[in-house]
């Protein structure tokens, strides 16, 4: 949810600066740097979210080894034979791989929204810039427009006889 509202800030404050440029009205453009300012942090606080995602993840399996060790402690004392010993270190690898294959898949899920992420926000800022360009060659359109409308007026009045 905080992806598509970065996204939504991004994009209103592309088009604020676009419109604040063409319209020459710094408060505008200011005001669509803030939104892009806003979804630089909303886009900072996911980085963050997913770090703490990962540290977390780290945690967890610093717990379930100590989990693991306090297990191999508790069946050492009751069974001291090799075939419990053996049964022991199998298990806690089995788990170590378990977890290990979960924080990788985590891991990797991360990355792909990542990259999910930033292709969404490099379509964004081409999408921007083909909009910005239709613009400014909308604006040049209109700027000849009204050049010759006033030369038009020009030749009118002259040639109209002052009365």
């Amino acid at each position: 949810m905080a992806e598509s509202g970065g996204l939504v800030e991004r994009l209103k404050g592309k088009a604020k600066q676009v419109a604040g440029s063409v319209l020459g009205d710094q408060r505008l453009r200011r005001e669509g740097q803030l939104h892009e300012q806003k979804a630089d942090a909303a886009e900072e606080a996911a980085r963050l979210e997913a770090q703490a995602d990962q540290e977390r993840a780290a945690a967890d399996l610093a717990a379930r080894e100590r989990e693991i060790t306090i297990e191999e402690q508790r069946l050492a004392a009751e069974v001291s034979t090799e075939v419990c010993e053996a049964r022991i270190e199998r298990d806690r690898r089995s788990e170590e791989q378990r977890v290990e294959r979960e924080h990788a898949e985590h891991a990797a899920a991360l990355e792909r929204e990542r990259r999910a992420r930033e292709a969404a926000i490099a379509a964004d800022e081409r999408r921007a810039a083909r909009e910005r360009a239709a613009k400014m060659s909308e604006a040049t359109a209109l700027e000849r427009e009204a050049n010759h409308a006033r030369q038009t007026a020009e030749t009118l009045d002259d040639a109209t006889p002052d009365v």
